[in-house]
């Protein structure tokens, strides 16, 4: 069993983002966190993209009610170690959206060292409002088109998009995660999702397929694509507890009823 090890030094990443270590026998005790107790509607829009290499991760940050400053902290899962970073968003001083960015790596002097491996993790917001404060956590994987061979996959297996072999360049990367809330409010209630597959840049799919898994009974259910203004609805298939339905372009995907 591969030995695992927390890296810990403190020092500017990017503007806002520091990177975090701290070895697994020295990292302090953290009091246990009421996590995603937040409905979904009442939840800021979070989206997670990727540099056109994979080495670095965009955070976006929007629709966020009741809050007058974000932590936020992100682990993600290497070849060898877990690593991660942090920042933190000042909506006193910041609009929204909200963007910050964050290595998968070091850098020091203008000298980059990146981490290899980088297959997915997970990214926690810390909110802190005048009346309460509260924690809201999502996991992301980070994929490559000649890696997955056209298939990608949310990390809790519930979500799948397939492109086709051909349907990206084989040098592609896609960062799939939920986005913890929603980009509008949407008639019905949420079943699945919401959940992004984004690159860095949008390309048109040609014969993709994009399908949602849920437990609850999804006779009568729609699947919305969200177009950056207004959800369309799919045309989907209903079967086996699953929702499928054609998707020409990247973006968020969420199911209601």
């Amino acid at each position: 069993m591969k030995k695992i090890i927390f890296i810990l030094f403190f020092g500017l990443v990017l503007t806002g983002c520091a990177k975090k270590t701290s070895p697994a026998t020295q990292t302090p005790a953290r009091k246990v966190e009421q996590i995603n107790q937040l409905a979904v509607q009442d939840r800021p829009f979070v989206v997670l993209s990727p540099r056109s290499d994979g080495k670095e991760m965009t955070i976006t940050v929007d629709r966020v009610a009741n809050a007058a400053k974000i932590e936020y902290e992100v682990e993600y899962n290497t070849k060898d170690i877990i690593s991660g970073f942090f920042g933190t968003i000042d909506l006193s001083k910041e609009t929204l959206p909200a963007v910050k960015k964050g290595l998968f790596g070091t850098c020091s002097k203008s000298v980059c060292r990146y981490d290899e491996g980088v297959s997915g993790g997970s990214l926690t917001l810390r909110l802190e409002g005048t009346d309460n404060s509260y924690v809201l956590k999502t996991d992301f994987n980070l994929q490559q088109m000649f890696d997955r061979e056209g298939v990608f996959i949310s990390k809790d297996a519930k979500a799948t998009l397939d492109v086709g072999k051909t349907g990206l360049p084989n040098g592609t990367y896609l960062i799939i995660s939920g986005t913890m809330g929603l980009p509008a409010s949407v008639d019905g209630e949420v079943v699945a999702g919401p959940y992004s597959f984004v690159a860095a840049t949008n390309p048109g799919l040609k014969n993709a397929t994009i399908a949602i898994q849920s437990k609850d009974d999804l006779t009568g259910a729609k699947l919305l694509f969200w177009n950056g203004k207004t959800w369309n609805e799919l045309k989907p298939t209903i079967a086996d507890g699953q929702i499928s339905a054609p998707a020409t372009v990247l973006g968020t995907f969420v199911v209601v009823k």
